[in-house]
This record gives structure tokens, C-alpha cells and sequence, in this order.
């Protein structure tokens, strides 16, 4: 019975949605595409120089307080663009209020003209979460013509943040799993690889960013961090963080998600296209117990706490895995104390 209520609701709200639109079709204008051996850094760089030295009377301009992120404006359309790392290479999102031929537009014609090799992005699990972080920037700004509707639970979203920053006040804030050294292999695909070296201490950092195969990938990405300690002294390595994603946060906030948060939404200029993004949850497919099983088990990895004191030694290395925010990614401190006496304070 109840499963019965759950579908009848679920087919009244589009029903309902439907009978105040004209002629509301499924949205089809979401796509991507992926540029072969530039790095999202080179081609960023060179995507900021054409607009800023672009005389146009149409408009193309960076998003404030948003990295890598565009709206096109003129009389006739609007188009969201947003680049993504993609290991070597760089991806492109784009999102337009209008039918488009997605083999043939402004924006294949200018990649083809600037000599860029580049393929239509084929990565379900990119285009999803990239579709995700266009309906969270929405309705947290104007996007010219876009329309999104509002969050039907996020009230419980404020609620569930609001009740673990509560629980946390005035408690200092670790995992309760020790860290401990990672040797396995990570069977994630890896969208980012950064690499530091500080001269003064003979440290070498490389940090490599995953995208998770769960629900979570909404909220974090994983983070390897390998320290290579080149000096000819051992070291006693302590890392922190300003903020890091516990395990208990990914797993509230993918909970009261679980393809419920947005059963609804729409994009385009009036009358609004409706883009129906319930998954399989929705249809009751998947038992949400298990899918949070999934979650953890998948998370708890990159969930230990962040080591303190770890002897170093010598020409040696040391792997450690955290969780970040997407919206708000945080670089780790690491204090290094030579056993000569050397300290030095390295942020990455």
C-alpha cells in the first residue's frame, strides 16, 4: 500500500507541473564535451585572455565567486558553460535554454577553429554530477534565462546540517578511525593530478583527486595525498586540515538524498521544459539501507583520521586519503620536524 502512495504522489506532482505548462517536453539540453592533452589550468588560462580581450556586443563573462564558470547572453539564447578536470585532459559542460545541434554550434565551431582535438563527453558519471552542481549553482544565483525549481526538501537538508553542527559545537572535530597506511590500489577514475615540491625541506607532494562511484560524489570528491620524504633525514609528519569531510556528514547528507532531493526540476525559458531527475529511488528499485551501506563502505576508506606524529624516515614515502567538499575544497597543513632539527610548516 504504501508503496502504492509513494507512486500515485510521485505521478500526481507531475501531473500536476504539466497541466499549468505548454507544450513541456523532456529537457534535452544538457551535453559536454572532452578536449584531448590540455589540462583544465592551460585551457582555462586561455579561455580567461579570449574574454577579456573580446569586443563583442553579446555577452560572455565568468560567474563571480564560481572557478571556471561561464554564462553566454544574448537575444536569442543562453548558454551555461562550466570546465572540469579531467586528469590530462578538460571537460566541458554546457548547458542551453534552447534545441541546439550538439554536433554543430559556436562552440564546436570556435574549438575546431583554435585547433583544440576534442570528442562529445561520452562519462555518465561526470554528466550526472556535472547536471547535479548545475541545479545546486542555480538556485543559489541568477543564471539569465535558466529557470530551476525550488529544493523540495531542503528544509530537511538545513535541519540534518543544522543538527550535526550541534552535535559537533564544541567538540574538536576527528575521525574515529586512526590513521593508518593505505597501500592498496584506489579503482576510482581520477579527474586531477597536482604535484609540489618544496626545495627547503626535499618533501615531493603529489595529490590526486577521484571521483567516488556512490551517491556522495554529489557532495566530495576523494583525495590521495603521497608525501616522498627526499631528504637524508627521517621526519615526524603531522597533517591538518580547516575542514575535511567526516564520514558521518557524507552519509546524513547522501541519506536525505538518495534521488529524492530534486524529483522536479526545470530549465529553460517559458514555457519551462521539465527536466524529471528522480532516479531509481523514486520507483522504490533500490532499498535505501542498501544504498547507504554502499556509501560507507565506500567512504570509510577515505575517512581516517589525519596522521600525527608519523615517522618518516628517510627516501621513504607515505600515502594519506581524505574526504573534500566540492564546494569548498581545503588544502592540508603539514608540520615536518627533521630529526636534525629542521622544521618546516607546508600547506598543499
Amino acid at each position: 500500500m504504501k508503496k502504492f502512495l509513494k507512486l500515485f504522489i510521485f505521478a500526481l506532482l507531475v501531473t500536476l507541473v504539466n497541466s499549468g505548462v505548454v507544450s513541456a517536453e523532456l529537457a534535452k539540453n544538457f551535453y559536454g564535451y572532452q578536449i584531448q592533452n590540455v589540462n583544465i589550468r592551460e585551457f582555462s588560462s586561455e579561455v580567461n585572455n579570449a574574454i577579456a580581450s573580446y569586443r563583442g556586443t553579446d555577452k560572455f563573462q565568468p560567474l563571480e565567486n564560481v572557478n571556471n564558470a561561464y554564462l553566454y547572453t544574448d537575444e536569442n539564447c543562453s548558454y551555461f558553460v562550466k570546465l572540469y578536470p579531467a586528469n590530462q585532459n578538460t571537460n566541458i559542460y554546457v548547458v542551453s535554454n534552447e534545441k541546439y545541434d550538439v554536433e554543430n554550434n559556436e562552440l564546436t565551431d570556435l574549438l575546431t577553429k583554435s585547433g583544440y582535438k576534442f570528442s562529445k563527453l561520452e562519462d555518465k558519471a561526470a554528466l550526472k554530477e556535472y547536471k547535479f552542481d548545475f541545479f545546486a549553482l542555480a538556485r543559489k544565483q541568477e543564471l539569465g534565462n535558466f529557470y530551476i525549481s525550488p529544493d523540495l526538501v531542503k528544509p530537511l537538508k538545513t535541519g540534518m546540517k543544522k543538527l550535526n553542527n550541534h552535535m559537533a559545537k564544541g567538540n574538536k572535530k576527528t575521525s574515529v578511525f586512526p590513521y593508518t597506511p593505505d597501500t592498496e590500489p584506489i579503482d576510482l577514475d581520477c579527474v586531477d593530478t597536482l604535484t609540489y615540491y618544496d626545495q627547503n625541506a626535499k618533501i615531493a607532494i603529489i595529490q590526486k583527486e577521484y571521483r567516488l562511484k556512490q551517491k556522495e560524489n554529489k557532495y566530495v570528491h576523494a583525495y590521495e595525498y603521497v608525501l616522498t620524504n627526499k631528504n637524508n633525514y627521517a621526519a615526524s609528519v603531522t597533517a591538518t586540515s580547516e575542514r575535511l569531510a567526516a564520514l558521518k556528514d557524507v552519509t546524513t547528507e547522501s541519506f536525505v538524498d538518495l534521488d529524492r532531493l530534486d524529483l522536479i526540476d526545470t530549465v529553460g525559458t517559458f514555457p519551462p521544459v521539465l527536466v524529471l531527475s528522480a532516479g531509481t529511488s523514486a520507483l522504490l528499485s533500490v532499498p535505501n539501507w542498501i544504498r547507504l551501506a554502499r556509501i560507507t563502505a565506500e567512504s570509510k576508506r577515505f575517512s581516517n583520521a589525519l596522521p600525527e606524529n608519523y615517522e618518516l624516515k628517510s627516501q621513504a614515502d607515505m600515502r594519506i586519503l581524505v574526504l573534500k567538499y566540492k564546494d569548498d575544497p581545503k588544502p592540508l597543513n603539514f608540520n615536518v620536524k627533521f630529526t636534525n632539527g629542521a622544521v618546516y610548516n607546508i600547506t598543499f
